[in-house]
């Protein structure tokens, strides 16, 4: 096995800093590797957008977004290094990966991929003519908007229900368009929803498109011709990989995201992924932490056998 450069810039570079890429920080930082995480928007990941946990052991305070800061302060306190950067591509050079940015190259000996994913767009007539008209894939960031007005959420999965009870007590109806005849969320989020007089639900029904004046969305065609007036859909069906920046990698993936082992590895060597970003069974916080951790724990190890 060979020994790793010391020439680079960081032993790892961690791509992403949500609850994954900063459970993987806490671990390194505290076993003396230096690392940089990179990350183009706010520390937190999908944490941000998250109206309420209620499965995280030992957090109560149910908002994502004070989890989040809690996270990046502990990593902070450890002497965090956040590049507020966007990854455009990684390149193998040699025996050290390049890791290309909007403004810099960094030299590193460890790639870990802690992405995440992003919300999967709508397809439905119009859909792409009316994002940021209308159309929305946070209610967290764009539900005050719609103070007493009308909206349509699209899905029936946990996000929808927590979408819906959360736009309960800030628009005037809801209306949840789910595909089939059952909803593939949590019976507490479903019973959360059902207590709120103002949400209706919609079995068996697909938006096929969203109609509006150019300027603004006014309501929503239905698969069964019928159509809803709305001031705005938020749409919850599902995300897919964050996956541009890696492709010259070569990586193993398939349709949920990067094949990995159980020590997070790819098959590139010192090239590990881990949370949303990967193949897997469950995408919540807490196997995204304990992911963080394992592929810490892997580079740890493979960085000592080379020393």
């Amino acid at each position: 096995m060979k020994k790793m450069k010391s020439n680079t810039d960081f032993d790892v570079a961690i791509i992403g800093v949500g609850p994954a890429g900063m459970s993987a920080a806490i671990y390194l930082l505290r076993a003396g590797v230096s690392c940089a995480l990179f990350e183009k928007e706010a520390p937190g990941g999908n944490l941000n957008k998250t109206y309420r946990i209620e499965n995280y052991p030992g957090y109560t305070d149910k908002e994502g977004t004070v989890l989040a800061f809690r996270m990046y302060s502990q990593i902070e306190e450890l002497g965090a290094n956040l590049k507020v950067e966007e990854v455009k591509n990684v390149l193998k050079k040699d025996e050290v990966f390049e890791v290309i940015t909007d403004n810099n190259k960094y030299l590193v000996n460890y790639v870990l991929i802690a992405s995440g994913r992003t919300p999967r767009k709508l397809k439905a007539i119009n859909a792409d003519k009316y994002e940021s008209k209308g159309i929305s894939y946070c209610a967290i960031c764009d539900g005050a908007l719609y103070k007493n007005k009308d909206v349509i959420i699209i899905g029936g999965g946990n996000s929808a229900m927590e979408t819906a009870s959360y736009l309960s007590d800030i628009a005037q109806n809801v209306y949840v368009l789910n595909r089939s005849n059952n909803l593939r969320a949590d019976k507490k989020e479903i019973d959360d929803v059902r207590k709120n007089d103002n949400v209706k639900v919609m079995y068996n029904v697909t938006a096929e498109e969203i109609i509006g004046d150019d300027k603004k969305i006014t309501g929503v065609k239905l698969n069964t011709g019928e159509i809803i007036k709305t001031d705005g859909v938020f749409v919850c069906i599902g995300h897919d990989a964050n996956d541009d920046y890696y492709q010259s990698l070569s990586l193993k993936t398939n349709e949920k995201g990067i094949v990995v082992n159980d020590n997070m590895e790819t098959n590139i060597s010192c090239v590990y992924a881990c949370g949303d970003a990967i193949d897997k069974s469950l995408y919540q916080v807490i196997t995204a932490t304990s992911e963080g951790a394992i592929a810490a724990s892997s580079i740890i190890n493979d960085k000592k056998s080379r020393n």
